[in-house]
Order: C-alpha cells, then structure tokens, then sequence
C-alpha cells in the first residue's frame, strides 16, 4: 500500500507539471499571436517591404 507521503509527492508533481504545460501553452500562444500580427503588418503595407523569410534565389 502507498504512504501517504508518496500520495502526496505525486500529487505536488502533477500540479507542478500541470503548471509547466499551461505556461508553455501560453508562450505557444504569444508567439502565434505575434507571428500572425507580423503576417497582418505585412498585408497591410505595400508590398515593398523585405520579406520576411530568407530566399537564396532573391537578391
């Protein structure tokens, strides 16, 4: 049978583990937001600004 430290140890590593999945769901979702707000800018402008990924073919 478990002790009930072990109960608790457990318990306490799945909050903390919970805690690091939203936080990383939550970077996730900022870097998303700042990319499509960067992709927005773009469409916005006219057209002349420099793209925005590398091209080895462009000069």
């Amino acid at each position: 049978m478990n002790k009930p430290t072990d109960l608790d140890a457990l318990v306490s590593a799945l909050h903390a583990q919970t805690e690091a999945i939203n936080r990383l769901a939550d970077s996730n979702q900022q870097v998303i937001d700042y990319l499509l707000s960067q992709e927005a800018e773009g469409l916005d402008g006219d057209g002349s600004g420099a793209a925005p990924y590398l091209d080895p073919d462009e000069e």
